[in-house]
């Protein structure tokens, strides 16, 4: 509201534990999933109709490492990855509004 933007209009981008490292995927809508930030921003928008990058960060080998996992800092291999992996998930964004602006095609 604070911006007149609708949630349809807010790309959230978030960690996913399902998804290998680097992987991403384009969801629109749809539940939390358990995630406490995705459950967090669809309260304060008071929608979940918002689209979402899912940026894969793995899931750790022990399930009490979780926490741990999310929230600590990547690895020197893995930050290595990360110039690379923002240039994928910033296009995958930018190429969804451009589809989304160009509206339903009407075909040949």
């Amino acid at each position: 509201e604070l911006f007149g933007l609708t949630a349809e209009e807010v790309y959230l981008v978030h960690d996913e534990l399902d998804k290998p490292l680097g992987r991403l995927a384009l969801k629109l809508g749809g539940s939390a999933r358990g995630h406490n930030g995705v459950r967090s921003c669809i309260s304060c928008l008071n929608s979940n109709a918002m689209p979402r990058l899912r940026v894969g960060i793995g899931r750790p080998t022990h399930p009490e490492a979780v926490q741990a996992h999310v929230l600590g800092c990547f690895s020197p291999a893995e930050q290595e990855l990360l110039p690379l992996l923002l240039d994928r998930a910033t296009d995958l964004i930018l190429d969804h509004i451009r589809e989304r602006s160009q509206g339903p095609s009407l075909g040949p």
